[in-house]
């Protein structure tokens, strides 16, 4: 079981939801939790992860750095997302960048504290 699968499923699994549950408050299918949680859907976007990170209530750098999207340094880096109940316009929405994005902000990242 990959990283990530094993992050969804214990965190799921603590909260004691089940597959539907979660998919529920997270507002995608069952079916797509399932493929993550059994690990056919290695990486799902970030905004996916975004929706499961909110509603299993856990840091969204964290979801991230199971899905390889960030490794541990550069999650610190990255202020921790706000949660759904907390001002999503002081946020800042790391969920709304693409892929490439998100590489260019690790990139940036990189650079700034390769300047010190």
């Amino acid at each position: 079981m990959n990283t990530l699968a094993s992050y969804v499923k214990t965190k799921r699994e603590a909260y004691e939801l089940s597959v539907r549950k979660l998919a529920e408050k997270a507002e995608i299918s069952h079916t797509e939790i399932k493929r993550i949680e059994d690990g056919t859907r290695k990486q799902p976007s970030p905004k996916i992860l975004k929706t499961i990170a909110t509603a299993l209530n856990v840091p969204y750098n964290d979801i991230m750095v199971a899905a390889g999207y960030l490794n541990e340094a550069e999650s610190e880096d990255i202020p921790t997302m706000m949660t759904a109940s907390q001002s999503k316009s002081s946020a800042l929405d790391f969920a709304e960048l693409t892929e490439r994005e998100l590489e260019d902000v690790k990139r940036y990242i990189a650079f700034i504290k390769s300047q010190r």
